[in-house]
């Protein structure tokens, strides 16, 4: 129970941080990753059958932030927004988990969440490297 609200604490301290020193940039990835958090509550299957098959609705949500952050990317003269697109590519990439014969769904789950994390923790870390730049 202490991981989601650990993850709550530091989705909304970072996204807060990015509207409120980040630039247009900064501001985008941290939208799409908070819709990407919540719209992934939204579809989640009940915790009985959870991440049992692969979860093709948060697949979904995922491949949305996926084509957010490659927008992103590709339009921005800073590397940062690959490394994000990088990582989610790797967190949706891991939904075909539950193809490997005897994955167990917590493993899956874990691996599914891990990568928003380190997401996370980039996208702050732009945010500071950029006040430093505008100082």
């Amino acid at each position: 129970m202490i991981r989601p609200i650990l993850f709550g604490i530091l989705l909304w301290a970072v996204c807060l941080y990015a509207f409120r020193r980040g630039g247009r940039e900064e501001k985008i990835a941290a939208l799409g990753m908070v819709i990407d958090a919540y719209g992934t509550l939204l579809v989640v299957k009940p915790l009985a059958t959870r991440f049992r098959h692969v979860e093709v609705s948060i697949v979904y949500v995922d491949m949305a932030l996926i084509a957010l952050l490659l927008w992103l990317a590709l339009r921005s003269r800073k590397f940062w927004p690959l490394w994000l697109c990088a990582m989610q590519a790797l967190g949706t990439l891991s939904h075909f988990a539950p193809l490997v014969p005897h994955i167990i769904p917590w493993a899956y789950a874990a691996a599914a969440a891990l990568w928003m994390y380190p997401m996370l923790i980039v996208l702050a870390f732009a945010i500071r490297k950029r006040d430093q730049l505008n100082a």
